[in-house]
């Protein structure tokens, strides 16, 4: 599923270039972590604490808005050489080998490369990982959901948010580190290779291959899963930059950063790519004991051995650590009982986080969005096409209880009216609710009789 990227949206039909810009790209990191800064710094630019774990409508907006790009220092006479640089990024990864309290990473020295070296790099990474075939499939997927226009395209969209602000990336495949020196050394490049370096440790202690955030039908867990990824990371930069390897100046410089131009873009696409880096953030944070300054990453390291396995883990650490599972949820064969001609696309649960984001995106006001995503116990949805050009939708959600179900179906009534085709929610006498959208009348009310509605 295609992820703006490093972000990992997750929503089915979408089984994207991870491997292009999973934990690769550095550009959306720092944009993130602007909000939880602003929310931890006192009056007078000092740390206070974690910032607000909770999902408030104001920080995720800014964090929406900011996770998208990061502006582009300009090199000036006082700028580094290559050596100095070397040793800077050298003194980094010391530091954060010693927060992290993990091994060196065996990476070498990193790449230092141009802007436009690297705008070459990354989009020949993406082409090569994000196939014409899969990008189709993708936007077939997305515009059954109601989430693309016709006229948009999935791949694009991607590229555009990658924009000019890369800093830098690890590359988990070649295990390498790339920096942009023409970007200058500044208090945004420092925190983005800290970020990034603590990524290279992660692979080096835990292998993060073994994670499967990509796994095909699995498309929350791999939400969940890189929010651990992200979430550590970011935890581990911003205990660097409050540990005293930043001034005052320089933190409180990350506040003033322009929010960048993400018009055009979907919210729900820049919206799943905060979710790792805040949410994520926060429950990391948790799991380290809260304090922002002096992170306990014990269970943290436990975390990659037994990974979240649902968002509803991640946006509620208790479910985390009580290990509260999803709900198994099983569809029939779409395209076989829609008849010739119909194929599958895609089929994957969504999971709580998405829900919200798919809610807010339809015009159902963020707390109300939330409040009707919790309470989720599991859920499956398929997408399929069928002969010129029509489509179905079955999506069947569990919920811990009827009152949970009875809100989401409210929330989503008011979703259907921002959709232009026929689609319908409603709760099935055993306290399941199915959604289905489609291309015609004929067609959703045969995918209603088909996925048990």
């Amino acid at each position: 599923m295609p992820e703006a990227a490093a972000a990992r949206a997750r929503i089915p039909g979408m089984s994207v270039a991870q491997r292009s810009i999973v934990i690769l790209v550095a550009a959306l990191v720092i944009g993130a972590v602007v909000v939880v800064v602003a929310l931890s710094l006192g009056r007078d630019g000092t740390a206070t604490g974690s910032g607000d774990p909770t999902r408030s409508a104001s920080a995720s907006s800014t964090a929406t808005e900011a996770a998208t790009d990061t502006p582009t220092a300009s090199p000036d006479a006082s700028a580094p050489t290559d050596d100095e640089t070397l040793a800077i990024l050298t003194e980094i990864e010391e530091q954060i080998e010693a927060i992290r309290g993990l091994e060196p990473a065996d990476i070498g020295a990193p790449d230092l490369i141009t802007r436009d070296e690297l705008r070459v790099e990354l989009e020949q990474i993406f082409d090569e990982e994000y196939p014409q075939e899969e990008r189709d499939r993708d936007n077939l997927a997305l515009r059954a959901f109601g989430l693309l226009e016709p006229d948009q395209d999935v791949a694009e969209l991607q590229l555009s948010l990658l924009g000019d602000g890369v800093l830098g990336f690890y590359d988990d495949t070649d295990r390498r580190m790339v920096v942009v020196t023409d970007a200058g050394l500044d208090a945004i490049a420092k925190l983005t290779y800290a970020h990034e370096y603590t990524h290279a440790l992660q692979d080096a202690a835990f292998g993060l291959d073994s994670l499967e955030t990509d796994a095909v039908g699995e498309d929350d867990r791999g939400l969940a899963r890189t929010a651990l990824i992200e979430g550590d990371a970011n935890t581990t930069m911003l205990a660097w930059a409050f540990g005293g390897h930043l001034t005052q100046a320089e933190i409180l410089s990350l506040q003033d950063m322009p929010l960048p131009d993400t018009s055009g873009i979907p919210s729900w696409m820049v919206a799943q790519l905060d979710f790792p880096y805040t949410i994520g953030q926060a429950w990391v944070l948790d799991l380290a004991g809260g304090n922002m300054q002096a992170p306990d990453f014990t269970e943290v390291n436990a975390a990659y051995l037994e990974p979240p396995s649902s968002t509803e883990q991640v946006i509620d650490v208790d479910a985390y650590r009580a290990r509260e599972e999803p709900i198994p949820v099983e569809l029939p064969d779409l395209a076989a009982a829609l008849g010739a001609g119909w194929e599958e696309v895609d089929t994957s649960p969504v999971g709580e986080a998405t829900i919200g984001i798919i809610l807010e995106f339809f015009g159902v006001p963020f707390d109300d969005a939330g409040l009707a995503a919790d309470g989720w116990g599991g859920d499956r949805a398929t997408v399929v096409t069928g002969p010129g050009g029509d489509f179905a939708l079955a999506w069947r959600l569990a919920w811990d209880a009827p009152a949970d179900a009875g809100e989401f179906v409210a929330a989503y009534e008011i979703a259907l009216g921002a959709l232009d085709f026929p689609a319908s929610v409603r709760q099935l006498p055993g306290g399941d609710v199915l959604v289905v959208h489609a291309s015609t009348e004929a067609i959703h009310d045969a995918t209603v009789g088909a996925a048990g509605g």
